[in-house]
């Protein structure tokens, strides 16, 4: 059942994927032979019983499962409900409509050993096209991403595990599906003269990418190519974004947009029939598919696209071959390896072809013939199974019978060995009557003395076979003495019977009478005769319209086909001397899209709506009914109507999508936002993070140090991370006092993405590395690889002496899950110009190295006795820690903590990672010294390291926030150069030992020197503390003092006021005195 107020189309949320809910009613099921062919499955349907059970039908793009259903509003639970079946999209196959029936339909779901058949009922007969199309369109996707994901997952680099990134230039109409060889370079001319450029060719391979459509031939020649029409061309538009990935599937091609992020164009083989590179534009490549238009005809057209330069496009050549040569191997041995000719399935196959269209009185005399070519025993068994039932008529007889011998079939099949296509074994002379019966497939003939020919040329095969089975001697034909006299007598009524049906403009084959097909009345029971005593102005000529099966006989030249049934009524006549109604031809699409029957709908007993025929090669015309004409007000109010309906749909429409791509980002942020967090942020301190990020003109507001120092130590809120990023690099930007050089290049972000890049290889191999594990970056070609794909081409483009160097992936991932493609793109640019990051991935990585020696001075100072352990073992930092700069740990540590790295990064700078990896060797030093060898030691450091809890990784932050080492650093970087000035100006002339004497000398004096200088540091650091102390001293006795005064002054002003009331009281009372104090 499905209910439109309940679960009927339900999208719920389930792990992170859409997933569409069924209410049906399960009919039933009955595992079948996996080679079940679609002719057969009507009979399948038929067979299985009618118990009915109430189930969910949940397709995603990742599963489909079925299960059953407990009663109303009870949610589903895998210990209280039964799982049916569960399997990916793509192994529901062969999904068949009942057209009698339209509330019904079936399927075939296939794993890898078994296969099955189910039957399911919905109450609401219209959504049932709805959930076929939903099953196909998961098939479909779910196919797709298991050929991204196999190819991913192939270890070897063969052709079928490559990406390229090309230009898409844009798609010509052709009128044959082969091309001369200069069709490239001349769709390339075309493209350029509807751009209205006019300048010359290339000058190189490499020069004007993204202005590749402005070349035109050197040689300006008007020459008309035959094979390419000028209305069809359709350049893409310069201003656009047309780079494309370019993915080499098993037997597709994708072409997936990096911008928006969605497969353009998918193409599978066979539907490409030419590829080929330009002569002049050897930067350029196309192929050539068929492509399907409105009213199922179908037209060529060819696809152009551009390289960064020759190489690439051999590659990418060589890739096609290679896979093409691959896809036919695997299928021609999948062929193989499942059936040949001789297979009982096959039999079965071509039983199913000859009764299909039969009404089931000629089904049941096919079966019966057929029968007879069983030995005994099957006959006998067969009988008896039929018999048993007790059939009420030929239609239930009939299902039997196919029942029984499909088990048969089946049974035979799994004792079959296949016959391989060179051997020519005999056959029998059953076999023979089953495959040449003119009940097999004919096709629709355009004349009769072709039918005669077909026939007799039948009948001199079988008297050849008849004559040849008398001679035993010559021949080992099996079980011929059942072939009676009656049989070969039926046999050739039904030949002419045939023949009179071929030679009939009337003739057509009709659906079988199964349970998706019931069968029509029979146009053969009317004799040609009094086909042609009707006229079309006879009212009681006209019957309904009947089913129609058409064929397509080879999908490669579908427009050769004559495999096309005619459709006839009693009420198409002709008269004297017209030619006979001639078949309509349909393309291979629609040829299969016809082969499903529809119920046409019922026309009107006076002959209105009846099919008249029509002479020439002009299809057949349907006279519609007249309808009463409407008046004017009817028509202007019938058009208001529609116009508000059309723009109440379009603003719904809008608001839908809207609401959509709200729902989509928020889903993106929380993906995105998938990891756990170290220190977590209290309430107070995102207080005070929004209120700094809400002042007004914060790029020109230089806040305190403190306070944002305090800020970072004490959490980052992680909805605000991006954001507050973004503000730690403009408070970096407004100290630093010395101007970082900004890149040469200016381009903007989106103007870089339209451009091809020359490290496209290394980027798209390390797009599956980048942290394989997170739900954004698990999609192969999703929308996080793809996102990272942009941004790192974009600073490739931006930074050509960089380009792209390993551990720069982790780098730009961990910015695009806080903030956007744009943003992480300025963040990018701000690390590796402003912070100093891109020094590190140089190409002679010569800081590297110099970061190497700090790291380990820093240990020797900090911590001795690790140190020597280190050098005991002769490990060295580049062997544990270059991971560790190149991607700011992002590499081996949780997400987590590589977070609030970055928070330090941005506040700190570069020096932060030294700390970082300081404190982790410091803390974890006793673990190290247990290790013994370099082994254990690395493979502690590399994996167990990383795996450090919350509390460890929260006391390294604040760790971190404590230490400062910035002199230090700078001292280390001043010794190693000039360490490296003296080993160039050392003599050569000096051996081996003598230059290792030698260094070892240097580097005692240089230790010492170290001790010395570190001696003097400790005692002006001593010093500095102890005149800090009294400074802090006399600024407290200072205060004490001031505060004594203060306190001296208040307490004269009050004597002084006390003096002045004294003096007044005297004079009041009369009493004078002098200013010593003397009474007068």
């Amino acid at each position: 059942y499905c209910k439109r107020n309940t679960t009927l189309g339900e999208k719920v949320e389930e792990e992170g994927e859409e997933e569409v809910r069924y209410k049906l009613i399960l009919i039933g099921s009955l595992p079948v032979h996996h080679l079940t062919t679609m002719a057969m499955l009507p009979w399948v349907v038929a067979e299985i019983s009618k118990s009915r059970l109430k189930v969910f039908l949940c397709a995603s793009a990742s599963l489909v499962r079925c299960v059953s259903v407990l009663g109303e509003g009870i949610v589903w639970d895998p210990l209280t409900h039964t799982v049916l079946f569960e399997c990916r999209p793509h192994q529901v196959t062969k999904l068949i409509h009942n057209s009698q029936e339209p509330s019904s339909f079936g399927c075939l779901v296939r794993d890898a050993k078994n296969c099955a058949c189910y039957v399911f009922q919905c109450q609401d007969s219209t959504k049932v096209p709805e959930i076929i199309s939903t099953l196909r369109q998961a098939g479909k996707s779910s196919a797709r991403n298991d050929d991204i994901t196999t190819i991913s997952n192939k270890t070897s680099t063969g052709a079928f595990s490559k990406k390229f990134e090309v230009l898409f230039c844009g798609r010509v109409s052709v009128a044959h599906k082969k091309a001369p060889p200069a069709l490239i370079d001349e769709c390339i001319e075309k493209f350029s003269r509807l751009h209205g450029s006019g300048t010359s060719n290339k000058e190189g391979n490499g020069g004007g990418l993204v202005g590749g459509l402005r070349r035109v031939l050197i040689s300006h020649t008007n020459t008309t190519d035959s094979h390419t029409h000028s209305a069809g061309v359709q350049p893409t538009s310069l201003q656009e974004n047309r780079t494309m990935l370019f993915t080499v599937g098993r037997s597709q091609i994708f072409l997936v947009s990096p911008d928006t992020k969605k497969v353009a164009i998918e193409k599978s083989f066979r539907e490409i029939s030419f590829c080929s590179q330009g002569i002049h534009h050897v930067d350029h490549f196309g192929f050539i598919c068929r492509e399907t238009v409105e009213g199922g005809s179908f037209h060529f057209v060819c696809y152009v696209f551009q390289c960064t330069d020759e190489s690439l496009v051999d590659e990418i050549m060589l890739t096609l071959k290679q896979a093409f040569s691959v896809a036919a191997l695997q299928q021609n041995a999948k062929t193989q390896s499942q059936q040949c000719d001789s297979c009982p399935i096959q039999q079965l196959h071509r039983l199913c072809e000859r009764i299909e269209g039969l009404p089931p009185s000629k089904t049941k005399l096919e079966l019966q013939r057929h029968l007879a070519t069983l030995d005994n025993q099957e006959q006998a068994s067969v009988f008896e199974n039929t018999m048993r039932a007790r059939p009420k008529s030929d239609q239930e007889e009939n299902e039997l019978v196919m029942a029984s011998l499909r088990n048969l079939y089946e049974e035979r099949q799994r004792s079959h060995q296949h016959t391989l296509p060179g051997d020519r074994k005999q056959v029998t002379f059953g076999h023979l009557l089953c495959t040449h019966t003119v009940y097999t497939t004919v096709p629709a003939l355009s004349s009769s003395p072709r039918s005669c020919l077909y026939v007799l040329h039948f009948l001199q095969r079988l008297s050849t076979v008849i004559l040849q089975s008398s001679s035993p001697r010559k021949h080992n034909l099996h079980r011929v003495s059942y072939y009676t006299c009656e049989n070969l007598l039926s046999l050739f009524h039904s030949l002419t019977h045939s023949l009179t049906v071929l030679l009939s403009p009337q003739g057509f084959r009709r659906r079988a009478n199964t349970f998706s097909h019931p069968s029509t009345p029979s146009s053969a029971e009317c004799s040609p005769v009094h086909t042609l005593t009707h006229t079309p102005q006879d009212p009681t000529a006209a019957t309904k319209p009947k089913l129609v099966r058409h064929y397509s006989v080879s999908t490669d030249t579908p427009h050769q086909s004559n495999d096309v049934a005619a459709l006839s009524t009693q009420s198409a006549a002709y008269g004297v001397g017209e030619s006979p109604l001639r078949s309509h031809r349909h393309s291979w699409r629609q040829q299969i899209f016809l082969r499903v029957a529809t119920p046409q709908k019922n026309t009107e007993t006076n002959g209105k709506n009846a099919r008249l025929p029509i002479n020439g090669d002009s299809s057949i015309r349907v006279v519609l009914e007249e309808r009463t004409k409407r008046s004017k007000e009817e028509l202007r109010e019938l058009w208001r109507k529609a116009i508000l309906q059309q723009i109440l749909l379009q603003r719904m429409e809008r608001e839908n999508q809207k609401l959509q791509a709200s729902e989509n980002d928020l889903q993106n942020k929380r993906l995105k936002l998938d990891y756990e967090e170290i220190t977590p942020c209290l309430k107070d301190v995102t207080l005070v993070w929004e209120k700094m990020l809400g002042t007004p003109a914060r790029a020109k507001v230089k806040f305190d140090t403190e306070t944002i120092h305090a800020a970072v130590e004490q959490g980052v809120p992680r909805q605000h991370r991006g954001e507050i990023w973004k503000f730690l690099s403009e408070q970096y930007l407004l100290r630093q006092t010395v101007p970082s050089r900004p890149p040469a290049n200016h381009t903007p972000y989106k103007e870089l993405l339209k451009q091809l890049t020359s490290q496209q290889h290394a980027i798209l191999i390390d797009l599956g590395r980048t942290f394989p594990t997170h739900p954004y970056f698990q999609a192969q070609l999703g929308a996080g690889q793809l996102s990272l794909y942009n941004l790192l081409k974009a600073y490739s483009l931006l930074d050509p002496e960089v380009g792209y160097c390993q551990g720069l992936s982790f780098i730009a991932g961990v910015l695009l899950l806080h903030m956007g493609e744009e943003d992480a793109f300025n963040m990018l640019k701000f690390l590796m110009y402003d912070v100093g990051l891109r020094k590190q991935y140089r190409p002679d990585m010569i800081i590297l190295q110099i970061q190497m020696y700090q790291l380990s001075r820093l240990l020797h100072d900090y911590h001795r006795d690790l140190y020597s352990h280190l050098e005991q073992q002769e490990i060295g930092p580049s062997l544990y820690a270059t991971p560790w700069f190149l991607t700011a740990f992002a590499s081996h540590f949780p997400l987590g903590f590589v977070a609030r790295v970055f928070d330090m990064l941005f506040l700190q700078g570069s020096e932060v990672i030294f700390k970082v990896a300081l404190s982790l060797l410091g803390s974890h030093k006793p673990l190290i010294l247990q290790h013994e060898n370099l082994e254990s030691i690395v493979d502690f450091i590399k994996t167990t390291l990383p795996n450090l809890g919350l509390v460890q990784m929260e006391k390294t932050i604040n760790q971190v926030c404590q230490m400062d080492m910035s002199k230090q650093l700078q001292a280390y970087e001043v010794e190693y150069h000039v360490l490296q000035d003296e080993l160039l100006d050392m003599p050569p002339t000096l051996n081996q030992q003598q230059r290792a004497a030698q260094l070892e000398r240097t580097n005692q004096s240089l230790r010492q020197q170290n001790l010395d200088l570190l001696e003097e540091l400790q005692v002006s650091h001593a010093r500095v503390c102890s005149l800090e102390s009294r400074v802090d001293a006399l600024a407290q006795s200072e205060a004490q003092l001031r505060e004594h005064v203060s306190a001296l002054e208040e307490e004269k002003k009050q004597l002084f006021s006390t003096v002045t009331r004294l003096q007044d009281l005297l004079t009041s009372l009369g009493i004078h005195t002098t200013p010593d104090g003397h009474t007068l």
